[in-house]
C-alpha cells in the first residue's frame, strides 16, 4: 500500500512539474519578454531601415570622421566573446598598447599620459559598445577637422549620449560609440 501511495505522489509530482515548466514558465518568460520586446531582441539598432548593429556590442570604426571604439582583440565578433585576457606584464599586451599609443598619437596628436586607459585596453567579453567621456571628448578635434563640424556640436553629442552610472554610484560614466557616431552620421549627412 505504501508503494502504491508514493507511486501516486511520484505521478502527481511529474504532472505538475511538466505543467509549470512546460507551460507556465514559457509562457511567463514570453510575456516578460514582449514587456521590454526591443531587449528580448539584441537592443537591435534599425538605420534607414535597415538593421545596422546593436546598443550591446560594439563596432569597429576605421573612418576618420567618426569616433574610435576601444580595442578588441576579436572584432567584436559575438560568437567569439571574450577577450585575450592578457596579464598587465604579458609582452604581447605591451607591445599592442605600444603600438595603439602611438597610433593615437598619430591620429589624434595627444601624449600618452593623457590617454584613459579604456581607450587602449579591451573589455572583459571585448565586445563592449561604451568608452568613457574622457575617451570621447579626446577626439574631439580631429573629428572636427575630419567633418568640418563645429566642436560645440560634436561636445554637445558627446553630452547627449553620456550615460551616468546606475543609481550614482554604481559603474562608470559611458558613452555608446555605436549611438553617438550614428548621431554623429545624422549632422553629418544634413
Amino acid at each position: 500500500m505504501n508503494i502504491k501511495k508514493n507511486i501516486m505522489i511520484s505521478l502527481k509530482l511529474i504532472v505538475v512539474g511538466m505543467i509549470v515548466f512546460s507551460v507556465i514558465y514559457p509562457l511567463l518568460l514570453g510575456s516578460v519578454g514582449q514587456i521590454w520586446r526591443n531587449k528580448a531582441k539584441g537592443s537591435l539598432i534599425e538605420y534607414n531601415g535597415e538593421v545596422v548593429g546593436s546598443t550591446l556590442i560594439g563596432q569597429i570604426f576605421d573612418e576618420s570622421q567618426y569616433f574610435r571604439s576601444r580595442p578588441s582583440s576579436i572584432s567584436y565578433n559575438a560568437n567569439k566573446s571574450s577577450s585575450a585576457n592578457l596579464a598587465p606584464n604579458n609582452p604581447l599586451l605591451k607591445e599592442r598598447i605600444k603600438k595603439d599609443l602611438i597610433e593615437i598619437n598619430n591620429r589624434y596628436g595627444i601624449n600618452k599620459e593623457s590617454i584613459p586607459a579604456d581607450f587602449v585596453t579591451e573589455s572583459g567579453s571585448a565586445l563592449d559598445p561604451h568608452i568613457s567621456p574622457e575617451s570621447a571628448y579626446i577626439q574631439v578635434d580631429a573629428i572636427a577637422k575630419a567633418t568640418g563640424l563645429d566642436k560645440k556640436t560634436i561636445e554637445k553629442l558627446i553630452q547627449e549620449h553620456t550615460q551616468n552610472n546606475l543609481f550614482g554610484i554604481y559603474g562608470e560614466k559611458r558613452v555608446n560609440v555605436f549611438k553617438l557616431n550614428l548621431s554623429l552620421k545624422e549632422v553629418i549627412n544634413k
